[in-house]
């Protein structure tokens, strides 16, 4: 059941592209800091054109390095591919902006349809006016300068304890902006730990598509004794999840192959990401559901929460031995699944 959207990757591919070509006619030079470019033509482009590059990304797409933050400067000049949301672009935009000199040039790309003639609004007075050299398939390059406005330049800078209500208990929790449910307990989440099964002392967790740890922790104040996982493509969520649940074993992987060779669980619990970028993508479910078995011990449960539009009922009935619907609202379902 192949349900991936390629929109996105589409649009990674053009964006990346269109901005290579207007980098490889500027042949930027010196040390250049490249965030987000997932695709790499970017940084190939600049390293061509003779930049020493340095990338950052925070999530580990194709089992790229992330790091939650980049690496220090000072750097000739940045580039950064627009990232989903405008509080997760801010906080980009600080961190690459405190390793700029003032006047040293930042380059931004993105697609039309991701806003990206609305990134001048949110440059913080950090740079100044934007210029656009190139605007080629719906994508675009812009060009602004640094500016001498003091950037919040450390990840801790935007570190924010959040109260969350849950159904049983309320939890105080780190988080930081551009996270998933950042601020609130997001309505799926709230679905799955209302029907949180039983979990028994030794039982081995894992917290798939883990975010800040929301779910892990929902365990570990119900059961103590139980090892848990957390798993997780973004550096950043994963920095949040080891503060709030300190003595879990973190994994940094865009799916269960970043798990390795392991203990399997007695319980994988999951609010699977369904969007990459602005698209749906369910390519990440499929994967979830197809690979559990491999993850699961005997009698072992997969316990996922999804839109009502996912289908997922199908998808469990058709992969699992045992699939029930542990709970359905007017936008979300609850399904569990154990392996034939």
């Amino acid at each position: 059941m192949a349900r991936l959207d390629n929109r996105a990757t589409d649009r990674d591919q053009t964006v990346a592209a269109v901005a290579a070509e207007a980098l490889s006619d500027i042949r930027p030079q010196g040390r250049i800091l490249v965030a987000f470019d997932s695709d790499g033509a970017i940084a190939d482009a600049l390293r061509d054109g003779g930049a020493e590059v340095v990338v950052w990304n925070r999530l580990a797409v194709g089992g790229q390095a992330a790091t939650p933050w980049p690496a220090e400067g000072p750097f000739d000049g940045a580039v950064l591919r627009l990232p989903r949301g405008w509080a997760g672009f801010e906080m980009a935009l600080h961190a690459l902006a405190s390793r700029l000199a003032p006047g040293a040039p930042l380059w931004i790309a993105g697609g039309n349809d991701e806003g990206v003639t609305s990134a001048p609004k949110h440059l913080d007075g950090l740079a100044g006016d934007a210029e656009t050299l190139i605007i080629k398939r719906r994508a675009r390059l812009l060009l602004t300068r640094r500016t001498d406005a003091p950037a919040k330049g450390a990840l801790e800078d935007w570190r924010q304890t959040v109260s969350l209500t849950l159904p049983d208990r309320t939890l105080e929790l780190v988080s930081y902006p551009g996270l998933f449910a950042h601020g609130h307990l997001d309505a799926g989440t709230e679905c799955l730990l209302k029907v949180l099964p039983e979990v028994a002392a030794g039982t081995r967790v894992l917290d798939f598509g883990c975010g800040a740890g929301v779910i892990a922790r929902a365990v570990r104040e119900r059961q103590p004794d139980a090892p848990l996982t957390l798993l997780d493509i973004d550096a950043v969520a994963l920095h949040a999840a080891r503060q709030n649940v300190p003595d879990a074993e973190l994994v940094l992987s865009d799916g269960l192959a970043g798990l390795g060779t392991r203990e399997r669980f007695g319980l994988i619990l999951s609010n699977p990401p369904l969007h990459r970028g602005k698209d749906e993508d369910f390519g990440m479910l499929d994967a979830l559901v197809a690979g559990t078995k491999q993850y699961l011990k005997l009698r072992g449960t997969l316990v996922a929460v999804t839109q009502r539009t996912a289908g997922v009922g199908k998808l469990f009935k058709a992969a699992f031995g045992h699939s029930d619907m542990l709970l359905e609202t007017t936008q979300f379902q609850v399904w569990a699944g154990t392996p034939k």
